[in-house]
Order: C-alpha cells, then structure tokens, then sequence
C-alpha cells in the first residue's frame, strides 16, 4: 500500500502552511478579545462569498441543485466518501446522479453556522461549519472555496477524526498517519516538511482534519490529505 502513494507538492504544501498560520493568528486574536460571538461565531465574510456559501446551503439537500457551485473535484470527493470505493471510476455525472440517489435516503440538512472564515490567499478560501440534521445530530466540517473561472467554488471538504495514532509511516516525502481504534482507523498523508509530520508520534490521541485524495492514480485504498491537526489531551 505504502509504495502506491505519489508526492503532492506545490499548492497544496503552502495551502497547507497558510492554514496554520491563519489559524494560529485567529486562535491567539480570539483569546485576547475574549469575545466567542464576534470571532469565532460570526466571522466577516465578504458579500460574494456569502452569497456562494448560503445558495450552496440552500440547495444542500437537492445536490444536483449545487452544480454550478461545485468544482469535479468536490463532487468526487464527495462521491468516494459515499461509496467508499476507490476503484470506481464512473464519470462525474455518474457521480452527481449517485450522489443525488443516495441522498434521498439520508438525513435532512436542518440548519448550519459558519463559525470560522480564513482567506489562503488570492483564489482559496476555508470556512469552517457547524452542520444539524433533522434527528437534532451535529458534526463540523471545512469547506475550501476556490475562484475558478471567475466564479467561487465549494473544491474541497474537510472532515473532522478523533483518534490513536496506530501506525507512522514515510514514503518518498510523505508521511502517513494510521489514526482510529482498532475497529476503524483512517489513513492521512502529509508532507514529511510540514509540523505534523515531526510533532506526532504514535500513541498520540489526536484530533485531525483532512480532505478525501482524489486526484491520484486509482488504488485499492482511500487516504485523507491532512489540513490540521491537534493532540487531544
């Protein structure tokens, strides 16, 4: 499995970077303001971009709706999350209509809150959003927003992990993560120069987030790009 994983390079390590810096700087703001409503609640969001995030939240439960807010590579991410299949290789309106199905069957959005806002420079944007479905549970993600052909694009999705570090591992400039239980653990990659890859160790409890890898050659495996992560104490 080890030796099937290419390098990512480029963007995604200073996107990488950028978040933690943007995060880092709104962590310590916010503790000095004291002030959860203003900072962490309802971050200042410009008008455009809020225009995006609450059409793609209106259409949320019709995902076909949302097409034209979507990049391909969100609507695999999506679908690989979903199928849990990385064999599957059906075109992206295969993908959409699968996707759509599936969702018939699925809790109802009920409500959401975007409590964080960071700007990664010239064309990328991160929120972060507090997700309620209709049987009352929560759970929070990140949503990356790309300018694409002038317009923005909800590109990648970010799930939040508890965990154990179980295994530690390098291929090529790497590093990969085994975090989970011994029932269910995910795979993370992430680059051997970045923070995490020389702050955990295994045994950590951590709580990490990540984004589905879809844009590598098909693998018999599904792994997680890591966007952050923190040790649980």
């Amino acid at each position: 499995m080890k030796k099937c994983l290419e390098e990512r390079a480029g963007d995604t390590n200073a996107m990488q970077l950028s978040v933690w810096k943007s995060w880092f700087h709104k962590r310590k703001h916010s503790e000095r303001t004291n002030s959860m409503d203003t900072v962490e609640q309802r971050p200042a969001i410009p008008e455009d971009i809020r225009e995006v995030i609450e059409q793609f939240f209106r259409t949320y439960n019709h995902f076909k709706g949302a097409r034209s807010l979507q990049t391909d590579t969100f609507i695999k991410e999506v679908f690989y999350a979903t199928k849990q299949d990385p064999t599957d290789q059906r075109s992206i309106e295969e993908m959409e209509a699968y996707i759509q199905y599936k969702n018939k069957h699925r809790l109802r959005l009920k409500s959401y809150v975007v409590d964080e806002y960071l700007s990664l420079g010239d064309n990328v944007r991160m929120i972060g959003v507090t997700r309620e479905f209709s049987n009352n549970q929560r759970n929070r993600v990140l949503y990356f927003i790309m300018k694409e052909n002038e317009s923005w694009r909800f590109h990648h999705i970010a799930r939040s992990h508890h965990g154990k570090v179980l295994d530690k591992f390098q291929v090529k400039e790497q590093t990969g993560f085994v975090i989970g239980n011994e029932k269910a653990a995910l795979l993370f990659l992430t680059h051997t120069s970045s923070l995490d890859a020389s702050t955990f160790m295994l045994g950590d409890y951590v709580h990490v987030e990540g984004y589905l890898e879809v844009e590598q050659e098909v693998s018999s495996y599904l792994y997680y790009h890591v966007v952050r992560m923190n040790r649980v104490h």
